[in-house]
């Protein structure tokens, strides 16, 4: 579990971000945190982590203030997975993956047999072993983001922080994220996600929250928070819900946006 008590965060001469913000992320439910851009989702995240200094409040991960852990210690909690990027050199995809052992490594030791085989594992199970000797730089954006989330898991942190996980890539591997993201909660993981399409909390089935002027509202499952009036307040655009009721998606809610006459 993690809580975040009463956070207070705001840049140098300007108004706070967000104060006062408070949730738990339980273990197996999906959080998905929604909000437009610039409202702060980016700058929670790394107050969670904590790579941004709160300027009051505090971060509890399995009773334990965050705050008080070393790095290596807090990335045994946490594991991060940014917006897929370039590696800074032509890093085979394991060794990315392998990255993920750090924490576990004494100063400048080497990764063990143990640390390979996790990182192997991790690799598997996102049935993306075959990339294991493609320079990173050279897979597509949705390898990549596999790539970077088989690293978390080789991390072994029961709590994952997803920055935009989906963006930018086309449907299907969107649709691939959220499903490895609806397999590793139901195995225990407590999982926080940004994004900007609202479809990805109906179809994550977990939990949701919107930030906006420096306020939160939620957690809350989809199907009470996400109404057309909530999300157009949100964005500050005309959106419709639609219910689908035909078809292989019988069931399944979408988020339409009206575009203006």
């Amino acid at each position: 579990m993690l809580t975040a008590e009463n956070l207070h965060f705001a840049w140098p001469a300007t108004q706070p971000l967000f104060t006062n913000l408070s949730f738990t992320l339980r273990q197996g439910i999906p959080l998905v945190l929604l909000g437009p851009n610039g409202t702060g989702k980016t700058t929670l995240l790394r107050c969670l982590l904590g790579l941004e200094r709160l300027h009051s409040g505090r971060v509890m991960v399995d009773g334990q203030n965050l705050a008080t852990l070393s790095a290596a210690k807090a990335a045994r909690h946490i594991a991060y997975v940014p917006q897929a990027t370039s590696a800074a050199f032509a890093f085979r995809s394991i060794d990315i993956v392998l990255m993920g052992r750090t924490p576990h490594l004494a100063f400048m030791a080497s990764p063990t047999s143990l640390d390979r085989a996790a990182a192997e594992a991790a690799m598997t199970r996102l049935a993306i072993a075959h990339l294991a000797d493609r320079p990173f730089d050279e897979l597509s954006g949705g390898e990549r983001q596999l790539v970077l989330i088989a690293r978390a898991l080789a991390q072994g942190s029961p709590v994952l922080v997803l920055d935009e996980p989906c963006a930018s890539l086309d449907i299907a591997r969107q649709i691939h994220i959220i499903a490895t993201l609806r397999t590793l909660a139901a195995d225990g993981y407590t999982i926080l996600m940004t994004t900007h399409l609202p479809d990805h909390a109906f179809l994550l089935a977990g939990e949701v929250a919107m930030l906006k002027d420096g306020r939160l509202l939620g957690p809350s499952p989809p199907a009470e928070l996400l109404t057309a009036e909530s999300l157009e307040a949100l964005y500050a655009t005309p959106i419709d819900l639609l219910q689908v009721q035909s078809g292989r998606a019988r069931g399944q809610t979408l988020c339409i946006p009206i575009m203006p006459c």
